[in-house]
């Protein structure tokens, strides 16, 4: 049961982080692997974990499409 829950958890970290690499990627005009990094990068310089640097990032791209 345990280990069913982390493997949800580690999936949906996953999926997080998939779609925040693709608003990147439309966005910002970089490459996938340039997407994770700067996602990777932001985790590590603001000792959060990368799934909620990627929450963020889909955060602000629904705010932005809602303003726009």
């Amino acid at each position: 049961m345990v280990m069913t829950k982390i493997i949800q958890e580690e999936l949906e970290t996953r999926k997080r982080v998939e779609k925040a690499k693709g608003i990147l990627m439309k966005e910002q005009g970089l490459s996938e692997d340039q997407a994770y990094n700067m996602i990777r990068k932001s985790s590590m310089n603001r000792r959060v974990s990368m799934k909620e640097i990627a929450e963020a990032i889909i955060l602000a791209s629904e705010i932005k499409k809602f303003n726009g």
